[in-house]
């Protein structure tokens, strides 16, 4: 589904994006972590066609960031890390404007569980509500036309615990149904939902690994994900210096 070929990216003569190769399946779910300044944002905006000044080959269902990315955007759905629906539109309102935009009706909500949850708040204002159901709304209106992928940037971020995990469930659930997911988190224990995992440090690419053939089957303890990181950081700079 997505395929990463020699990605590097400058800005202003610095390079922000070192020589990054993966490549993502249909219906996988891929985590990405890294530290601030690790180019996790912007690899997201390559991505997500964004920005299309870049070395290196990014194609989503087979076609090419830079020459397809008008169709490449119908496909495709993106949560910022920063909240960027109108905060002085109501909770429908956001959703139904969404959705005119990519000419689709509004089929996609008896099945969201997000919408379930917010339905009953449908008339109220988007700048009225907690920060947990901001980001349920932000995740319906990237899914309301119904996209094969969808990218989010750290989607949890100062969201309270209980709020994180029911979107990591239905992550889980949308990746069940053949959405090709990738997130970035900061919470080691999240990563515990994703099938793959890309780390990140300075640009560079330390590893892009299926998780199950690291720890096994189940769940782990953030601590164990934590100890990964900073081994295979360890590792790099080992090689490095």
């Amino acid at each position: 589904m997505i395929e990463v070929s020699q990605l590097t990216k400058y800005y202003s003569g610095q390079i922000a994006l070192i020589n990054l190769n993966f490549g993502v399946p249909p219906g996988a779910l891929v985590g990405v972590a890294g530290s601030n300044g690790a180019g996790k944002s912007t690899l997201f905006d390559i991505l997500t066609t964004l920005d299309r000044n870049y070395q290196g080959r990014v194609l989503i269902g087979g076609m090419d960031t830079k020459a397809e990315y008008r169709k490449i955007r119908s496909l495709i759905g993106y949560v910022p890390g920063t909240f960027s629906l109108y905060n002085d539109l109501t909770v429908l309102e956001n959703i139904s404007f969404i959705a005119g935009m990519y000419g689709s009706d509004l089929d996609y909500l008896p099945g969201s569980v997000f919408w379930n949850s917010l339905k009953d708040f449908s008339g109220r204002l988007t700048g009225l509500l907690s920060g947990g159901m901001k980001q349920k709304l932000a995740i319906i209106c990237a899914m309301v036309h119904s996209p094969r992928v969808l990218f989010l940037d750290e989607p949890t971020t100062g969201i309270d615990p209980g709020s994180r995990e029911s979107i990591w469930e239905e992550l889980s659930r949308m990746r069940d149904n053949g959405v090709t997911i990738i997130a970035s988190t900061h919470y080691y224990e999240e990563l515990n939902y994703v099938d793959r995992l890309l780390f990140m440090h300075e640009g560079n690419q330390l590893f892009y690994k299926v998780l199950a053939n690291v720890k096994g089957e189940g769940h782990v303890s953030g601590h164990f994900y934590e100890e990964l990181l900073n081994h295979a950081l360890a590792e790099f700079i080992k090689d490095n210096n």
